[in-house]
């Protein structure tokens, strides 16, 4: 299955280890996803065809992380599995819309409320097995629906 890249705009396919990396592990959890730094207000669109099944809060109060700002997930499932695009402002979409590859999704906002030295905005994107409904915050374990997108961006480039 061939991906189109999700942004208008073409940053880096964060590294093994790196921050932003696919399975790296933090201070508090080990990164479920990638998170592809981009300006505040970048378009994000669909890497390929699919239905969306769930549109929820991803950070800030709403959804049990204060310590982050207020944005929003958008599941698409599609061929390769459900697609998770994170940390995206109110989002421009509707749950049980179909999109094509290339439609828009919403547009990434700032997460991070204090400046730690990286960038504040990014897309966190997710890969999931078909079905899944909701992310899975996880601390050591993997969960067994959850995929690495890295090879399907890398790919998109």
């Amino acid at each position: 299955m061939r991906w189109h890249w999700p942004l208008l705009v073409r940053p880096p396919v964060p590294k093994p280890g790196e921050p932003g990396a696919f399975g790296t592990r933090r201070k508090h959890d080990t990164h479920t996803g990638v998170d592809l730094y981009c300006a505040e207000g970048s378009k994000v669109i669909a890497v390929e065809a699919g239905r969306i099944v769930r549109i929820e809060p991803f950070t800030g109060d709403t959804a049990g992380s204060p310590w982050w700002l207020r944005t929003w997930v958008v599941l698409v499932e599609g061929d390769s599995g459900v697609v998770a695009y994170g940390e995206l402002d109110d989002p421009s979409v509707e749950t049980g819309a179909l999109l094509n590859a290339g439609d828009g999704v919403g547009c990434v906002t700032r997460v991070l409320a204090h400046d730690k030295g990286r960038p504040l905005t990014m897309l966190h994107l997710e890969l999931y097995t078909s079905g899944t409904l909701t992310p899975a915050w996880w601390r050591d374990a993997r969960p067994p629906n959850l995929l690495d997108p890295t090879p399907f961006l890398l790919e998109a480039l």
